[in-house]
């Protein structure tokens, strides 16, 4: 069985606020879906990881290009 995660949850992972978590679901940087007619954000925990390691190897070709720069 996957995990889901509420928004909350993947806000504290993240370490940044439930509205910028919402803002990411809605510029589809983290794909989610919503449960019931009022109820939140539902996301797998394979998403949150996914973005996470995006963002990771996303600085570390920043940084190259930046080290690169100086030579």
């Amino acid at each position: 069985m996957k995990r889901i995660l509420l928004t909350k949850e993947v806000a504290q992972i993240l370490r940044v606020s439930e509205e910028h978590v919402r803002s990411l679901i809605r510029q589809k940087h983290i794909n989610a879906y919503k449960e019931g007619h009022r109820g939140g954000f539902r996301i797998p925990v394979g998403e949150v990881n996914k973005y996470i390691k995006e963002k990771q190897e996303g600085l570390r070709r920043k940084n190259y290009k930046e080290v690169r720069k100086e030579n």
